[in-house]
């Protein structure tokens, strides 16, 4: 595995305290820098309430790889929100009472006066729409993120690895057929690049296929 700080989607990530904070769902690359901005964080069990956290309050441990967000649990939770959901524009309900008035549980607080109604309070008309908040210039980068060596398609994103100031130095992939292990660190240098289409490698797709296994080999790692 190589020098740096590993970012895996999936991995836990703890407040100051000690306390779980969540689950690493997305990971957020500056499509110019190769800059790793923000981890789309999301407790368990509570889908849809994710946090992105800039990854200039995060550290990991270089022994055990934990990650952890610098302040508390209070503070992770005051973050801006990762994605957003909103009644569907097409239902009766959002033309009965508006975008400024149709909101969603769980900060729909009915002891609040107010005119404001939770969407799924309207008999037969809670449809939601839930979308990603991705920070300008950046890519959301999730297990299924496309990744291209050459003309070929191929591999699962597993995480980045990043040095001390998160430029991304390397693409951990595996999980296709013709990968000869778990898992590889594909070097991410200055002449590839990261758009909307996915990870684009100079390296070819054979070179890929012959990278030394990342560690995730090995029993334990």
């Amino acid at each position: 595995m190589p020098e740096g700080e590993q970012f895996r989607i999936g991995s836990e990530v703890r407040s100051s305290s000690g306390e779980v904070c969540g689950e690493i769902r997305y990971l957020y690359v500056s499509r110019d820098a190769h800059r790793l901005t923000h981890l789309a964080v999301e407790e368990k069990g509570r889908q849809g309430l994710g946090r992105l956290v800039p990854t200039d309050q995060v550290q990991v441990d270089s022994r055990t790889r934990e990650i952890q967000f610098q302040h508390t649990m209070a503070d992770f939770r005051n973050l801006e929100a990762s994605d957003v959901t909103t009644f569907a524009p097409v239902t009766a309900a959002y033309g009965q009472y508006g975008p400024e008035q149709v909101i969603e549980e769980p900060e729909y607080d009915p002891s609040v006066p107010g005119d404001q109604v939770a969407g799924n309070t309207v008999p037969g008309r809670s449809a939601t729409e839930t979308s990603d908040i991705i920070p300008p210039g950046d890519e959301k980068i999730g297990r299924h993120y496309p990744v291209h060596a050459g003309s070929h398609k191929f591999g699962r994103v597993h995480g980045v690895v990043t040095d001390s100031d998160h430029n991304v130095t390397h693409v951990l992939l595996g999980e296709w057929h013709e990968l000869h292990h778990k898992e590889v660190a594909v070097p991410f240098g200055d002449q590839d690049m990261i758009d909307d289409d996915g990870f684009h490698f100079s390296m070819t797709k054979q070179e890929v296929e012959n990278l030394p296994p990342s560690g995730r080999d090995r029993p334990g790692a």
